[in-house]
């Protein structure tokens, strides 16, 4: 038995905001394009909320995947920005499915927190304890950016994003391997963090940079190894879609072609947690993530924490 994604789905607010929304900090599209590759984000309005977007894009999910919420047997829902403290966001989105009686929890690994949710969704279905997951990665970093600070209100953004990850009992663990790894080092907390007194996202670029592309190029260089996967046998790598330059330079380290690399920031930004499942759901409506795909996804965040995995994609018998 193997472990597949068999839908996925998308939601960011309409509007999007353009570089040049940024011209009283000093810098223009050509800086920010260059320094980011971010062209454009979206926000959520102040009367919106998160828990809106997290549902748009499950119902989107469900639908790609051809089932009714009914049939989801557990919500993960991967954020640092919730609407609210308690309760979390999962529930509040299973809920609004119509599946309030599932189990439902948050998961807060900042941007790698898609990936750790994913892992603790496979591992339940592997012991037998549940047939299939919707696992959500949303946030909202907009209400934890400082509007006066270009290093961070340029990049970040808001969005959501879901999976549906189910039993592959029909396909070979061979063929359709399914496996993640995850590290950690909290020595560097301070590099990247929400400061206590603003409760805005306080950032050291360059020392994210070394570190993410580090972990990143590692950790996927160590499940392929660990997997016996060729990386030639691997038709796309969905990184955290954290900065242009960090996934040019993951590319790089991994001696990848870039093409085989998806890559959709310059239309959405960094949007933490849900950057893989946006990255997914794009990449299947434009024809570059198709069934039968094997993928490797890599995710690097605060903490610092950091993961890599590959999966199939809807390779359901």
């Amino acid at each position: 038995m193997s472990v597949t994604i068999s839908g996925v789905g998308a939601a960011v607010p309409n509007d999007p905001i353009p570089n040049s929304e940024f011209a009283t900090l000093g810098v223009d599209d050509e800086w920010i394009a260059s320094r980011t590759g971010v062209r454009q984000r979206h926000h959520l309005r102040q009367e919106q909320t998160l828990a809106e977007l997290a549902l748009e894009a499950s119902e989107k999910a469900l639908a790609d995947a051809g089932i009714s919420a009914e049939e989801i047997d557990f919500v993960l829902a991967a954020t640092t920005t919730a609407d609210q403290v308690s309760p979390g966001l999962a529930p509040v989105v299973a809920a609004g499915l119509g599946a309030p009686q599932v189990g439902a929890v948050d998961l807060n690994a900042a941007c790698s927190g898609f990936l750790y949710a994913l892992d603790y969704a496979a591992s339940k279905i592997e012991q037998g304890s549940i047939d299939r997951a919707l696992v959500i990665g949303a946030d909202a970093m907009s209400r934890l950016t400082n509007p006066e600070d270009a290093g961070t209100a340029v990049l970040f953004a808001d969005g959501a994003g879901a999976a549906i990850v189910q039993a592959a009992p029909e396909v070979s663990e061979d063929e359709y391997p399914y496996m993640c790894s995850f590290g950690s080092d909290g020595s560097q907390a301070q590099a990247l963090y929400i400061s206590d007194s603003t409760q805005q996202v306080v950032m050291d670029g360059a020392e994210v940079y070394m570190a993410a592309v580090d972990a990143m190029s590692e950790e996927i260089t160590y499940v392929l190894d660990s997997c016996g996967i060729d990386p030639e046998r691997i038709n796309q790598l969905v990184c955290h879609q954290a900065n242009g330059r960090i996934m040019a330079a993951v590319a790089r380290r991994l001696r990848w072609d870039s093409s085989k690399v998806l890559s959709y920031i310059d239309r959405y930004g960094n949007t933490s947690a849900a950057s893989i499942p946006i990255t997914l759901a794009v990449g299947q409506q434009e024809g570059h993530v198709k069934p039968g795909d094997l993928l490797a996804l890599t995710a690097f965040g605060a903490g610092f924490t950091w993961g890599a995995g590959v999966i199939g994609f809807k390779t359901t018998a």
